[in-house]
């Protein structure tokens, strides 16, 4: 009787994969596996779980590289409000606060019933900063304890345009663009999903970069988007969250917590706990000032996040000297310690080292002295200009890039002449063994010119008051959008003058058709070029609307497209009008290619050299090759942008707080290296402000006669000629007389004079191109001769407790403070022409009843006194009155960060 063996191996109720013994195997081996169905895994939550880990892994690392992940975090308190009244940290922080950490901060936003927070901070306050470690702790919270809340995604808001786009549709377009490689549902992107099922925290930074009515428009938006259990962060300026949201009130059910400056012993914790003990001793003369008291300059100047920040990465190698900044001689306020400070921000954030892999956002490696002299480059040309926005379509007007203007010209119409002439013989005179055909192919060429030149002052005065701006993305097969786009930009007096072209020249060239042999050629060609050509010109060439763009970038890349559309539609009907010159005569010479070719090289011509994107090539070229700006310019726009030094708004770059644009516009080195600040002088209020570019010292000359300018322009109107000044307790009223000057034909003129230059040098008259330059530059003077000897306008301005009276010429009226906004200095325009003088203009609410449109300098703004200054100085005593009766609606200039 036999018996079975006894089992010795058995393996049941395993999920192992893999099974490995060593040893003897007594008797069989029977494996039983039960298979257990894993649990299953939600594919929105898994998406949700991918979405966190990569917003995690790319903010660390920006972290890192800013040095705000430190051991010894910055301890920056803060004033909270609370909107639950029965909310665990309410009384916590509504003094100077104690949620003084990101820790503290979490926990108290997690509590909160609707999870809404803005975070307010004046620049270099920390604000952003605390949406960043406040992400980084949401999401290190989520990963780790396998939660299911909503990720926290950082998002600009400049990319939003809540006029067209809904808070869901916008946060799922950029988080599908920005995460592309999450896993799909049902084999689509699970961005929408994500949003629309509410496991998205929006932390929108960047409000006070948009322009003000953006920023109401914004506001609007979130308190119409926003559901019943939607979270929000939201970081701001005071006052710029506080204007914008003005009208509709703070978003519903959201606390606000606003930065405090940081106090002298949380600093001299910082910096004991961030620098490391064999440098303490280096530092010991400043953590000693940081607890005196009256708060000596050092711990003014440090009670700034940025300036802490700073002085650790200025001093942070060994043979520097931290204990200099207590040197009252050198250092004898917070504003010189600022300065110094400051000549270390360029290379504390353009850091020359690698990068880290997990960087998204990281800028470029640049050499830091050359950096140094392409900010101050970009900050001493908006000072000249008094403004604060950079352009790239507006930088030809710098002085450098007008001198080179002329030179490059000429160069170019060189090269059209000899490439037109090589055209025509390759193409007619080499086929056919003579050059017979030359005269006819100058003739297409010129004509070209001529037609497009035309069509360009169809396109001047269309536009004018939007002429030179970065043209728009059109759809041609949409000409019904286009056009309804166009006629914003147009008034009914500048669409009859542009009208008045097309008709007047189909008139002509349709007589002219109709008296000779060439009826059918000449009638094409009319049909073409004067009826087909504006048409279409007017919907590809409607202007951007720079102000609500989504970036410098982008306006840059459409206004590419719009030339490259132009130079395939409205080029090739010109170029169609001239070869029916030779398809449709009577006498078919077998060239109506070759002159369609070179119709539609003249019309290129013109289209490229009077583009935005030309002018933009030529002044980034011209200022480069002078070392002014880097051959990557736009790449160094967006580097400086992602560095923190500068920030967007619309269309055009800014520096990040007007004190950086002063610091870069008056600082003067040798070589990028740190020169030691300059005592501010007593006329420019602690500013230094400089008008040459460069590395080099500029001329005292320039300082003096700038300072010259603003005293003489300080001078009360009751101590000026022309002017009278009547004031007593009640009312203040100014009247004079004054001449203007007529420049706003010199636009014109510089557009008609290269433009015959061109067509001259085509056919190698380069003496009467010469001639005809110098005729139109004639005819400039003499206009602007002839305008000074016009009568005088008038000029009334009459204030009162109860309203602001005016008088420009012939015209006048009367407004009540109420519906005026603000008050302040702005520069004047001349029939859409921008001008170089100042005046006073008033900003009108909506709603309001506008002055007259000649008045008009601006969206909803109006001039009230013109008064023709050169810098934005105002007379002592106007400038007392309006801080009188227009209170808080005037805005004193303080300098160029000022004016608009």
């Amino acid at each position: 009787m036999s018996s079975s063996p006894p089992v010795h191996n058995i393996v049941s109720d395993s999920t192992i994969g893999t099974l490995i013994q060593v040893g003897v195997l007594n008797g069989p081996l029977h494996l039983k596996f039960v298979q257990q169905a894993p649990e299953p895994v939600d594919p929105l939550e898994l998406a949700a779980h991918t979405l966190a880990l990569s917003v995690f892994s790319e903010w660390r690392a920006e972290a890192n590289a800013w040095g705000i992940a430190h051991a010894a975090p910055m301890r920056i308190r803060w004033r909270a409000s609370w909107p639950d009244a029965d909310h665990p940290y309410t009384g916590y922080g509504d003094g100077e606060g104690d949620v003084d950490h990101v820790g503290t901060m979490a926990e108290a936003f997690l509590t909160l019933t609707r999870q809404r927070l803005v975070v307010l901070g004046e620049s270099g306050a920390g604000k952003t900063t605390l949406a960043v470690l406040l992400t980084l702790d949401l999401l290190t919270r989520r990963i780790k304890e396998a939660g299911e809340g909503p990720v926290p995604v950082i998002l600009p808001l400049e990319t939003w345009n809540a006029e067209r786009d809904h808070l869901h549709t916008w946060l799922a377009a950029r988080i599908a663009e920005e995460h592309p490689g999450l896993p799909r549902i049902d084999g689509r992107h699970p961005a929408e999903r994500l949003v629309s099922e509410g496991k998205i925290l929006p932390v929108l930074d960047g409000l006070d970069e948009l322009p003000p009515h953006r920023r109401a428009i914004v506001v609007e938006a979130l308190h119409h988007a926003l559901r019943d259990g939607d979270p929000l962060i939201l970081a701001s300026r005071p006052a710029a969250y506080r204007e914008a949201a003005s009208h509709l009130g703070d978003l519903p059910a959201t606390a606000v917590v606003e930065a405090m400056p940081v106090t002298g012993r949380d600093a001299r914790t910082h910096l004991t706990g961030a620098i490391p003990r064999s440098h303490l001793e280096r530092w010991q003369p400043v953590l000693d000032e940081l607890l005196k008291s009256p708060p000596k300059p050092v711990a003014l100047a440090l009670s700034n996040p940025l300036m802490l920040w700073l002085a650790r990465r200025v001093y942070a190698r060994s043979h520097t000297e931290p204990a200099e900044l207590t040197d009252t001689g050198r250092f004898p306020d917070r504003a010189s310690i600022e300065e110094h400070l400051l000549e270390g921000i360029v290379p504390a954030v353009l850091s020359p080292l690698p990068h880290s892999p997990d960087r998204l956002h990281a800028p470029g490696r640049w050499n830091t002295g050359r950096a140094r002299r392409y900010l101050d480059f970009l900050a001493t040309h908006l000072a000249r200009r008094h403004e604060t926005d950079f352009a790239w379509w507006q930088l030809y007007r710098n002085p450098v890039v007008l001198a080179v203007t002329p030179f490059v010209l000429a160069a170019v119409c060189a090269v059209i002449a000899w490439g037109v002439g090589a055209m025509g013989t390759v193409l007619a005179g080499t086929r056919s063994g003579t050059e017979s055909t030359r005269p006819g192919t100058e003739l297409a060429f010129s004509t070209g010119l001529v037609l497009t030149g035309l069509l360009l002052a169809f396109q001047r005065f269309w536009f004018r008051r939007f002429d030179g701006r970065p043209r728009r993305l059109a759809n041609p097969f949409r000409v019904g959008a286009a056009l309804r786009s166009a006629s914003r930009a147009v008034s009914v007096g500048r669409a009859a003058k542009a009208v008045s072209i097309v008709i007047g020249s189909t008139t002509l060239l349709s007589a002219w058709a109709l008296a000779t042999a060439y009826t059918a050629p000449l009638m094409v060609m009319t049909v073409c070029s004067t009826l087909l050509s504006p048409l279409v010109l007017a919907v590809i060439s409607a202007p951007s609307d720079t102000e609500d763009a989504s970036g410098p970038d982008r306006l840059l890349r459409d206004e590419r497209r719009a030339l490259a559309l132009s130079l395939a539609t409205v080029a090739p009907l010109i170029g169609v009008g001239q070869g029916a010159m030779d398809w449709l005569s009577p006498e078919v010479s077998g060239t109506g290619v070759v002159w369609a070719l070179l119709g539609w090289t003249g019309a290129a011509v013109v289209l490229v050299l009077f583009s935005p994107w030309s002018r933009w090539l030529l002044a980034k070229t011209s200022l480069a090759v002078l070392g002014r700006v880097p051959w990557s310019l736009m790449e160094f726009l967006r580097d400086a942008h992602k560095a923190g030094l500068l920030q967007r708004g619309g269309g055009t770059y800014r520096f990040r707080n007007a004190r950086l644009q002063e610091h870069f516009s008056g600082r003067r080195g040798q070589g990028g290296g740190a020169l030691p600040p300059a005592a501010p002088g007593p006329s420019t209020g602690g500013r230094r402000d400089f008008s040459s570019a460069g590395p080099w010292p500029p001329g005292k000359h320039r300082v003096a006669t700038r300072e010259l300018f603003a005293g003489i322009e300080r001078t009360p109107l009751a101590e000026r000629p022309n002017w009278e000044v009547r004031e007593d307790g009640h009312s203040f009223r100014v009247l004079g007389r004054q001449r203007g000057i007529t420049l706003a034909h010199w636009n014109t003129v510089a557009w008609v004079a290269p433009l015959h230059f061109v067509l001259f040098s085509a056919y190698g008259e380069w003496r009467t191109g010469l001639w005809w330059v110098l005729f139109w530059v004639g005819v400039g003077v003499v206009v602007t001769l002839v305008g000074s000897l016009r009568r005088a306008v008038l000029l009334d301005l009459q204030l009162t407790h109860d309203r602001l009276a005016y008088t420009v010429g012939r015209r006048s009226g009367v407004i009540a403070w109420r519906d005026i906004a603000r008050v302040e200095v702005s520069k004047m325009s001349f029939r859409g022409w921008a001008g170089s003088g100042y005046g006073i203009v008033i900003a009108l609410h909506p709603g309001v009843s506008t002055p007259h449109r000649s008045l008009k300098v601006g969206a909803g703004r109006y001039a009230v006194l013109p008064l023709m200054s050169i810098t934005s100085t105002v007379p002592a005593d106007l400038e007392t009155a309006m801080a009188r009766f227009a209170g808080t609606r005037w805005r004193v200039p303080a300098g160029p960060s000022e004016i608009r």
